[in-house]
């Protein structure tokens, strides 16, 4: 800075000021509305398009949820069952109390076969039991695995069985 000048010649003078000037504009909504407006962009295909990868995607996503490894597979403990007894639940609409012999033993199981079975047909058939299911314990009693049955989108609930060979206790691979 010169040092000659005073303090009076230092001083700002207003016609030295330039006149103000904005540096940003004020972006109001309705500028928004018509720089986002996809309705007035010709994209009819571009929606159908992402709903059709979208439910490509959950699909492909259920198909690896739903498949399980053949240690998953290994854990669950699947035993040929003989019925020993099998009695109508009271207050029970759905449920049939089955006793089955597991050959080491007996387990108690509530199966929702009642529908498709009159409980003196099923004393004596073989079925499959997962043996291994936590028991759970229920209104009418403790549940100590599970029969395995199909059923489909048609009436009908079917119970399966073992060829005449397998004998109770033998595990199912």
């Amino acid at each position: 800075m010169n040092q000659d000048l005073t303090f009076e010649d230092r001083k700002l003078r207003p016609e030295a000021i330039r006149p103000f000037k904005h540096l940003l504009t004020r972006v109001e909504a309705k500028q928004l509305d018509q720089l986002f407006d996809v309705q007035s962009v010709p994209q009819a295909a571009a929606p159908q398009r992402h709903a059709e990868k979208q439910q490509q995607a959950a699909k492909e996503q259920a198909v690896t949820t739903d498949q399980i490894t053949i240690d998953d597979f290994n854990k669950i403990n699947l035993r040929v069952a003989r019925i020993a007894k099998a009695e109508h639940v009271e207050g029970a609409d759905k449920l049939l109390k089955l006793t089955l012999d597991l050959g080491d033993g007996t387990r108690t199981v509530f199966a929702g076969i009642k529908s498709a079975y009159a409980p003196e047909k099923l004393e004596g058939l073989l079925t499959v039991v997962v043996a291994n299911l936590a028991p759970r314990t229920m209104k009418f009693g403790v549940s100590e695995g599970m029969v395995l049955a199909a059923s489909g989108e048609e009436p009908g609930i079917f119970l399966i069985s073992p060829d005449a060979g397998a004998r109770p206790g033998m595990r199912v691979k």
